[in-house]
């Protein structure tokens, strides 16, 4: 009975294994990425179908064996990644506020709510964690209601005085809240010993315009998502005053 259904088998594996892979190569065209394991288990589900295709039994079960290992080579890390990418996901809020220095008392500017619009306000604890920072001068709300990923919620606040010159990688925050100030081309972290992951926000000058800069949150499942921060050009003036 078992040899009578190996060949359904294998010709079914085959193809059901094939199917996905060949979606994924379907991509290539628009410039993702492609690895070794996508051909070689692409190569184990043709192997798969010539082991339907054989008369020989004993021949046909080392073959789909074979085939069986190579079609392991591109599912096994795909299942433990996304086993992985479910396991670390969290729920990242991120706010961008810019920052004016002076030497006057720090003045926290709240964004003005219109009604029907998403929540812009920033939160007593928020608003703590700034003063905490011991910076003076004017902060205001540019960005306040970015959130990504799903699960344990972290907390990010980008307090920033202009443009960056240059690629700037901060550590997003392990299931709590963390303030990064930018004081020229270096970013300081407060609390300084707060718990971080290994994925990071990417802050950089936009590709079209370095006076411009692009914010993106790596997710956990690799890939990127995140907005611009727009610069006036009286910005510049307004903080060396």
């Amino acid at each position: 009975m078992f040899r009578s259904m190996a060949r359904p088998l294998y010709l079914l594996t085959g193809v059901v294994t094939a199917v996905p892979v060949l979606w994924a190569l379907g991509w290539a065209v628009w410039g993702a990425g492609v690895g070794i394991t996508e051909y070689l288990s692409l190569l184990g589900s043709v192997v798969l179908l010539a082991a339907a295709g054989s008369s020989r039994p004993r021949f046909a079960a080392r073959l789909a064996v074979v085939g069986s290992l190579a079609v392991w080579s591109f599912y096994l890390p795909a299942i433990v990644g996304a086993a992985r990418s479910h396991l670390t996901d969290q729920e990242l809020r991120l706010a961008v506020l810019r920052w004016i220095p002076t030497a006057s008392p720090l003045v926290i500017e709240q964004w003005k709510q219109a009604p029907g619009a998403p929540d812009m306000t920033l939160s007593p604890a928020d608003i703590q964690q700034i003063k905490d920072t011991g910076i003076s001068g004017t902060v205001s709300v540019y960005a306040a209601n970015g959130s990504y990923g799903r699960g344990k919620e972290s907390r990010v606040i980008l307090i920033m005085q202009g443009p960056v010159h240059g690629p700037a990688e901060l550590r997003e925050p392990d299931a709590t809240s963390i303030v990064y100030l930018q004081e020229g081309p270096k970013w300081k972290m407060f609390p300084p010993n707060g718990h971080t992951l290994k994925r990071t926000i990417r802050i950089e000058p936009q590709w079209d315009d370095p006076n411009q800069s692009s914010v993106m949150v790596e997710l956990s499942t690799g890939s990127a998502r995140g907005f611009g921060v727009w610069w006036t050009t009286e910005a510049p003036r307004e903080r060396n005053r």
